[in-house]
């Protein structure tokens, strides 16, 4: 018989399998559990990614998440379209962005690590981000925040945001108040000139000198006023507002009658001649009819008053296209516009003639732009082109009612 030693051997044995089987078969369960628990932390990850992606991609700045070196890990679809590459993982960030002043001011923000905005204004270069020359000045906002990495090398995440539009309409209000400001303080001077001269120098008691100067006042209170309207004119058409135009079908050919009757007292003081060629039928507009008679008014007026000094033709016409549009041309044969200034008369404020005399008839410097902005609100297009002392010519077309 076995002796009580081979027994506890044997039993101790049987207790060992025993156990190593049951331990096989939890470990083979437990690996089970660990492989499905990856399965699923690798869906939820791939999920994770998936939508942090599409969060990206709906933000409409240039996105990315780069190292210390600028390399690219991500980026959103909003940097694939400013730098036209579909792929720009792995790639270096100042070698997309080709404008050397950009790079240079990332490259500093990311030595400094510390979060930080920077607002950067470009000029028009043949540098750009993308690789594409720059039409004017651009503007940027350039933001860089460091991004916790607690095993690996430092990530940082820098925003690109475009604010050119906003920069251009902080511009053009800079500008515009500034040439008001001035417009208006010119003939506020004259006037407050001539009251101190009245009051003061005991002028109201010579009528020819104090007639003449009242005459003067109430020439530039006229300009005034009319500067006033035209401000507020191009105001309400540059707020883009739907109530900014009063549409309705209107004859076109009635319009522009009813201008040349406003204006007959200065074609014939003037001694300007003026040849008219309209349709004899209806010819209907969808529009305005406030800002077309505005716009024919000062096309002529601005002509005529630009050409005192000499004989001067006027050609008027009105014409249906082929393309269900309708053609407005005013033209004369005065001292033209020099070729340099062409780019520009639609430009508020801007004059091609900017040296006039007390006794000129000054306009305000704005009728050529509400002439632009209310074709362009009744999606017309309006060319001018000039031979100074042979041609000028302003042409509009416009969709037909």
């Amino acid at each position: 018989m076995p002796d009580s030693l081979t027994i506890a051997l044997a039993i101790a044995v049987a207790v060992l399998i025993y156990q190593l089987r049951t331990l096989r078969g939890n470990l083979a369960v437990q690996i089970k559990a660990a492989r499905k628990l990856r399965d699923s932390t690798n869906t939820k990850l791939e999920q994770i990614i998936t939508d942090s992606q599409v969060s990206l991609d709906a933000i409409s700045d240039a996105f990315f998440i780069v190292n210390a070196e600028l390399e690219i890990s991500r980026f959103n679809t909003r940097a694939r379209e400013i730098f036209r590459d579909q792929d720009l993982k792995g790639r270096s960030l100042p070698e997309i962005i080709l404008h050397p002043t950009i790079s240079e001011l990332i490259q500093s923000l990311i030595k400094s690590s510390k979060p930080a905005q920077r607002r950067l204004v470009l000029p028009s270069s043949s540098h750009s981000l993308g690789g594409k020359p720059s039409e004017g000045e651009t503007a940027w906002i350039i933001q860089l925040t460091p991004l916790p990495n607690l095993d690996r090398a430092p990530l940082f995440c820098i925003v690109l945001r475009d604010v050119s539009t906003e920069h251009r309409a902080d511009q053009i209000r800079t500008d515009f108040v500034a040439n008001a400001s001035h417009e208006l303080r010119t003939p506020l001077a004259i006037i407050n000139g001539y009251l101190e001269n009245l009051v003061d120098d005991d002028i109201l008691e010579e009528p020819a000198i104090s007639r003449r100067m009242l005459t003067t006042m109430r020439k530039h209170g006229n300009r005034l006023s009319r500067l006033v309207d035209d401000m507020l004119v191009v105001s309400k058409l540059e707020s883009g507002e739907s109530t900014a135009l009063n549409r309705e079908p209107f004859d076109l050919v009635e319009c522009a009658n009813d201008v040349i009757e406003r204006l007959d007292q200065l074609i014939t003081s003037s001694g300007a001649e003026l040849v008219s060629d309209f349709p004899s039928s209806q010819t209907l507009l969808n529009g305005d009819r406030f800002y077309w008679t505005q716009v024919m008014f000062n096309l002529l007026e601005n002509a005529i008053k630009q050409n005192q000094n000499r004989e001067l033709k006027l050609s008027f016409s009105i014409s249906k296209l082929s393309d269900d549009r309708l053609q407005i041309l005013i033209s004369d044969n005065g001292i033209g516009i020099p070729s340099s200034h062409l780019p520009f008369i639609f430009k508020r404020f801007y004059r091609v003639d900017k040296h006039h005399t007390q006794s000129d008839i000054k306009g305000t410097g704005l009728g050529l732009s509400i002439v632009k902005r209310a074709v362009e609100a009744h999606d017309g297009t309006i060319e001018a082109t000039s031979q100074p002392g042979i041609k000028t010519s302003f042409s509009i077309t416009v969709p037909s009612a």
